[in-house]
């Protein structure tokens, strides 16, 4: 008897759900003006989310740029409506940036409720073809086989993949950094005319270095499925470097999350997780994505999200201020 209660209870919770969307009008906002990946995933939700929804809303697309999405993380925070007509595509370092602190800051990332995050990245370190270097193992011995050490052309000292770099030299490992190879197309060149012999990318953007170019991907950060037998970076590292990896894992795993405002009843709070899980199992929205060259579907739900975030408060000062950041 017990089961046919909590059946008739959950019903009645959705029928209240649904017969507050009905007739309303929902707003996604996004970080950032129109054009490029926040609005790209903002607007690709939008379209979709409203049929999963009980009670079936309008689903608009709001930009609210501003402050690298400060605007639009703190209005949401503060002054959106707290009944889960309004949620957000912040920009994905909120978590970082609220720790890191500044005045401008007037959000809590853990209060929001966490929808779920549409695509995972994943971290690579690549070896160029001729190099001789298959795995962390190689690079090891690279000085010794080599007489030389193994130099990774990166962009800038503030680029994510120059702490990336730094953090298997500072493991023990014959690295050197070369800095001012501003895109991926030139590092690859600069492995190619052996000026370097490694790069540090995105699996997503290193996919024609590997099938193009024939570069090995030496070790790795995150979980792409393609690459599952690719050791992890984090067996190289020693000290605050792996819990550098740690928490810069945790954040990869949140690439594009989606949040609503403080406060939405838990009734409503859920039925918006479900919806925005079944908008990432969407074909037509997967179909939409991989027609854009978008990364989609590597969901990664409310309480992975959390996780990440509360590891990333928990790490001491000087882990976050070497996370860096790339887009």
């Amino acid at each position: 008897a017990g089961g046919g209660a909590f059946s008739s209870s959950a019903l009645a919770d959705d029928s209240a759900v649904a017969d507050f969307y009905k007739g309303k009008t929902v707003s996604v906002v996004i970080r950032s003006t129109a054009g490029g990946g926040y609005d790209f995933y903002g607007r690709l939700v939008a379209r979709h989310i409203g049929q999963y929804i009980p009670g079936n809303p309008d689903v608009i697309a709001v930009n609210r740029p501003g402050a690298g999405g400060l605007v639009a993380t703190n209005y949401m925070f503060n002054r959106a409506p707290k009944d889960g007509t309004e949620f957000l595509i912040p920009a994905r370092e909120l978590a970082v940036s609220e720790r890191l602190g500044g005045d401008e800051i007037r959000y809590k990332t853990l209060e929001f409720g966490p929808l779920g995050s549409v695509s995972k990245s994943t971290r690579v370190w690549l070896a160029g073809p001729n190099s001789g270097v298959n795995n962390l193992e190689d690079l090891m011995n690279y000085r010794k086989n080599n007489g030389r050490d193994f130099n990774f052309a990166v962009s800038g000292r503030s680029a994510g993949s120059y702490q990336l770099a730094l953090m298997l030299q500072e493991s023990g490992y014959p690295v050197n950094i070369i800095t001012g190879y501003e895109g991926t197309s030139d590092q690859t060149l600069a492995v190619l005319r052996d000026e370097a012999q490694g790069t540090i990318n995105t699996y997503g953007s290193a996919i024609d270095q590997i099938n193009d170019e024939g570069f090995k991907v030496i070790a790795k950060l995150g979980d792409h499925p393609a690459i599952a037998d690719v050791e992890s970076v984090k067996v190289a590292l020693t000290g605050k470097w792996l819990q550098v990896a740690d928490v810069l894992e945790g954040q990869m795993l949140v690439g594009r999350p989606f949040f609503t405002a403080p406060g939405v009843p838990a009734d409503r709070l859920k039925a918006l997780q479900d919806a925005f899980y079944k908008v990432v199992q969407d074909p037509q929205a997967a179909e939409e994505a991989a027609r854009a060259g978008r990364p989609w579907g590597d969901y990664a739900s409310p309480a992975e999200m959390t996780d990440a975030y509360e590891r990333l408060f928990a790490a001491p000062d000087e882990v976050v201020e070497l996370l860096g950041t790339d887009d």
